[in-house]
């Protein structure tokens, strides 16, 4: 073991025999032979203690970007290439995350291969949730507490980005108009959806989401209103769901989500920001009829999106040629 200098002159318990150094390793209860470095170095990495090794390998650090992109995923190994390819054109380029939540093991190997230096790829393997909401809803949990930048962006899988600057943009609707900006929930059963915000295409200040308590969880939001069960309930459509916790304490706190559009439900929402084709994901494991109207959409949004990739490759080039 190797140890510094300033290590071993501020050792209370130290000996020296036979040559030989020794310092007192109180977690092992004994003593260690130690040679005297200039610096330690770690025995995992065998990088110098003093490059702070918890940081981790990666050059650019996740802290170091302004904005973590956030993607909960289930079994779509096939959009995720196409929605990182999107973010890392951005004018922003965001620290990704990607979240999985359940794939079968060969989907989980491709997702898990998506891993790099600006990509962490999570993956959260229950064996089984009261609710099917639960399983994005703990996802953006995990996300707000994974994310070490100013700001979140919430997508998903199924979401395509239309707009290069649309990073950036968010962004300042965040420093200008509110601490929340993105899309509207789609159209609910309960009274009180209008004006939500979902987690389709979303920026959150985490500063201010830290501040208020901002949450996902499905039994945080039910343990509020007394409710022990809360499994779907026919009676009940859409309560509780995903985004219905965080918004009712975005009111509480008397912050109004900045919406930039709103979408339905079971459709495809194509506008000047995204290409969202709707519960992809979803419609694989339960929806045999309306998967094959989805996948049309899919493969359009596909053909439409590799176009963008290319046209934005080309403009990123060109402006680093410039830079």
């Amino acid at each position: 073991m190797i140890i510094s200098q300033n290590r071993w002159r501020m050792s209370d318990n130290k000996k020296v025999e036979n040559g030989k150094n020794y310092i007192w390793i109180d977690t092992e209860g004994r003593y260690q032979e130690v040679s005297i470095g200039p610096c330690e170095v770690t025995p995992l990495y065998g990088m110098r203690t003093e490059y702070s090794p918890w940081q981790g390998l990666c050059e650019k650090k996740p802290w170091d970007y302004k904005v973590t992109a956030v993607i909960p995923c289930i079994n779509t190994p096939e959009t995720l290439p196409i929605c990182l390819d999107l973010l890392r054109l951005q004018t922003e380029k965001p620290f990704i995350i990607i979240i999985d939540t359940g794939s079968i093991d060969e989907n989980l190997e491709h997702i898990l291969s998506l891993r790099a230096e600006d990509v962490e790829v999570h993956s959260i393997r229950m064996n089984g949730t009261r609710h099917p909401s639960d399983y994005p809803a703990m996802a953006m949990d995990m996300a707000f507490s994974l994310c070490r930048t100013e700001y979140l962006f919430a997508t998903h899988a199924d979401c395509f980005l239309r707009k290069r600057t649309l990073i950036s943009e968010f962004m300042k609707l965040c420093q200008t108009k509110s601490p929340v900006a993105g899309y509207e929930l789609s159209p609910r059963a309960h009274e009180d959806w209008r004006g939500m915000v979902s987690h389709t295409a979303t920026m959150y200040h985490m500063s201010t989401m830290d501040k208020i308590g901002f949450g996902w969880s499905l039994r945080r939001l039910c343990n509020r209103y007394g409710i022990v069960d809360y499994r779907p309930d026919p009676n009940k459509p859409n309560w509780p769901d995903t985004e219905i916790l965080g918004n009712y304490i975005l009111k509480e706190n008397d912050i109004k989500p900045h919406l930039v559009g709103s979408e339905g439900n079971h459709c495809r929402t194509l506008d000047e920001n995204i290409d969202h084709f709707r519960s992809y994901g979803a419609a694989k494991m339960y929806s045999p009829s309306y998967f094959l109207q989805v996948s049309e959409w899919y493969h359009s949004a596909k053909r439409e999106a590799l176009e963008r990739v290319e046209r934005w490759s080309s403009e990123s080039k060109r402006e680093a040629e410039k830079a």
